[in-house]
């Protein structure tokens, strides 16, 4: 049997990780433990046995020598992000080349993008790139560039890891989380009369479900090696926030109001491509957008 060492267990993530165990999908990884490293000491339900470490990733002094290793640990302070990251880089030994990493990085190091294109892992990313965004999330999509760059070089050492780029995803999670546009239509839904679109651009999002999404994540976990192989993970269902709202306006009755606007039309598209998880790992998506949208209501 195998131990996995999760560090940052306690987010949507780490809950989406748990749900997925306890639903009983869990069976390639045959782990007999899992150690989460993690700020927040929070009850987590789970088959499998854990053990807890409540101490910030940047203060750690030791990792645990384990088959696997899921770096998903993020702050809203970048600055702190990086301190851990470095202090986790520093603390990994000659112990570690047998055990395979992923690093859960994000889809906001293309930048942002105002046309129908589906964003590509054989894109260049660049700082550049990143300097249409604005105050934190230009800093972590920054951080998440610098990262990226870091456990590429381990990999030169003989590191086994693989990137993988997060997008947009949508579960029973997310409903704790006011700052995703989904759980916010769902809100307004249930407690206001109609739905507001505050948004005058035409914003362009994939949901990805969490079960597809952990899915995949084991996967490319699996398939750790050398070449620091980066993967999107997100949904290419392509669906407009306006169409989205009006989904969920009509399973709950009601009506949106939408703010006319005079200046011309600006688009913000976030979609991945996912060709590349498809052809090399075999992925494939589960659900789609209705399908998962009924689920979580």
């Amino acid at each position: 049997m195998k131990s996995l060492l999760f560090i940052g267990g306690t987010g949507f993530l780490g809950q989406s990780f748990f749900d997925y165990i306890n639903e009983g999908h869990l069976k390639t990884l045959k782990l007999s433990q899992i150690i989460i490293i993690s700020r927040k000491l929070k009850k987590i339900k789970s088959k499998i046995k854990i053990k807890f470490i409540k101490k910030n990733i940047k203060n750690i002094k030791k990792i645990p020598v384990t088959d696997f290793i899921i770096y998903g640990a993020n702050s809203s302070n970048n600055k702190e992000n990086l301190d851990g990251f470095y202090n986790f880089k520093n603390l990994l030994t000659k112990k570690h080349l047998n055990t395979k990493i992923l690093f859960t990085s994000s889809g906001a190091v293309y930048g942002t993008r105002n046309i129908k294109s589906k964003m590509k892992e054989k894109e260049i990313v660049s700082f550049k790139k990143i300097k249409n965004f604005h105050g934190y999330k230009k800093e972590y999509a920054k951080t998440k560039l610098i990262m990226e760059k870091e456990f590429c070089r381990l990999t030169k050492i003989g590191f086994k890891i693989t990137i993988a780029r997060l997008f947009s995803f949508i579960g029973k999670r997310i409903l704790h989380n006011n700052h995703f546009a989904v759980t916010n239509l769902i809100s307004q839904a249930i407690n206001n009369k109609k739905i507001v679109l505050n948004d005058s651009r035409d914003v362009y999002r994939g949901y990805m479900n969490s079960q597809d999404l952990i899915r995949w994540l084991i996967k490319m976990l699996i398939n750790a090696d050398t070449k620091c192989s980066c993967y999107n993970v997100g949904s290419d269902e392509a669906i407009k926030i306006e169409d989205l709202a009006k989904m969920i306006a009509k399973k709950f009755n009601k009506k949106i109001f939408k703010k006319k606007v005079k200046l011309k039309k600006q688009i913000d598209f976030y979609v991945p491509s996912i060709m590349k998880s498809k052809k090399d790992l075999n992925l494939k998506l589960n659900f789609d957008i209705k399908k998962s949208l009924n689920q979580l209501i």
